[in-house]
């Protein structure tokens, strides 16, 4: 200031505790003084709401919470939605039924010693959805490559995901291995998550009866399922080697206590399902 150098351009966006030193001269004379002045910036309230909050229909009544946790705040809300809230001075709200969806404002005001109060204002949309309701699967069985379909009501904006793979917007899983499944139907507004089970039935393509229990013995699998099915296993030239029911642990390999060797072996499928019977035929391979 006193040497006229490193002027401030005429808009300087100043920091809080930040001194400003100025010059005044008199335009005839070329006498001037200088000063100084520190600036004080008191900081917007921060309003922690999302511009848009979900309503969940399962989830009664919706709580909105704007407190800032500054004792010196206070709040003010309008809306044309809910006259319950319209002037409240309360930091929250309630929200009891998709009636009162809609816009809410609140203004928040903070009130300062050393200077004029600070006031920050938001609007926030709420809608309404829920979780996904009536979740059923189906699964196509004996098709190889299966499938599952999901089925679901409700209004919200849904996405499926099965067992830990990653969510999809279709409700039909492809290429499903055969065994249990579980099947997660999230909502995308943050609605309460749906868990269902589907269980693919179908038939192993091999056996390896090692000991490391991953089909150690060869089995329809879901058979527990099919009561009063019959499985026939036979060998390549026509034997019969083992007969397997619904009850039974499967087959391990083995003939009048002999291992058998390594090759494909045949089966005829007597099937009983939902009160219907039908015979699959195929081969499967034996590893050792």
């Amino acid at each position: 200031a006193e040497a006229k150098t490193d002027q401030l351009n005429p808009m300087h966006e100043a920091v809080d505790g930040e001194t400003i030193f100025f010059r005044i001269e008199n335009n005839a004379t070329g006498c001037f003084n200088t000063n100084e002045f520190a600036t004080i910036i008191n900081p917007l309230p921060i309003i922690p709401l999302e511009d848009t909050i979900t309503l969940c229909l399962d989830d009664l009544p919706l709580i909105i919470d704007a407190n800032t946790g500054n004792p010196n705040d206070s709040y003010i809300w309008s809306t044309t939605v809910n006259p319950s809230v319209d002037n409240s001075t309360s930091p929250i709200i309630v929200v009891n039924d998709a009636s009162q969806i809609g816009e809410y404002t609140v203004t928040i005001t903070t009130q300062h010693t050393n200077a004029d109060n600070c006031e920050n204002t938001k609007t926030i949309t709420i809608i309404e959805s829920e979780k996904a309701l009536n979740v059923t699967a189906t699964s196509t069985n004996f098709t190889d490559p299966n499938r599952i379909t999901v089925n679901v009501s409700g209004i919200g904006n849904y996405v499926f995901t099965l067992d830990d793979g990653e969510p999809q917007a279709s409700n039909i899983f492809e290429n499903v291995s055969i065994g249990p499944h579980t099947i997660t139907v999230e909502d995308l507004n943050g609605c309460e998550p749906v868990t269902t089970d589907a269980f693919v039935i179908d038939i192993p393509k091999f056996v390896t009866p090692n000991g490391d229990n991953s089909f150690d013995t060869w089995h329809i699998v879901g058979i527990e399922q099919l009561p009063g099915t019959l499985i026939y296993i036979y060998n390549r030239h026509g034997k019969l080697l083992k007969m397997l029911s619904h009850t039974s642990p499967g087959w391990d390999g083995t003939f009048n206590g002999q291992h058998m060797p390594a090759d494909d072996y045949w089966f005829s499928a007597d099937i009983v399902q939902n009160g219907e019977s039908f015979n699959i035929r195929g081969h499967f391979a034996l590893k050792r």
